[in-house]
């Protein structure tokens, strides 16, 4: 996928052309202003969770379990 501006890969040409376009890249997006809304870290909606004890084996188990056996159940029709 190589145009005429581009270098062929595995060149000289490449390695530095690459290297100018990552510089241009880095300097735009490490002095890019952030907006006020994203500029306080302790407001907004955080993604993951709250703490690491929330991932540990021990919580999620029964979860897991529980989950996979609905999922078994999934194309069962209850009757009455």
């Amino acid at each position: 996928m190589t145009t005429d501006s581009n270098p062929k890969p595995s060149t000289p040409e490449f390695e530095a052309w690459l290297l100018a376009k990552a510089q241009k890249w880095s300097d735009e997006l490490f002095t890019a202003e952030i907006p006020e809304e994203l500029a306080h870290v302790d407001s907004g909606i955080m993604a993951g969770l709250r703490s690491w004890a929330d991932v540990m084996p021990e919580k999620t188990i029964a979860e897991d379990i529980a989950i996979d056996k609905a999922h078994k159940r999934m194309h069962l029709k209850v009757v009455k």
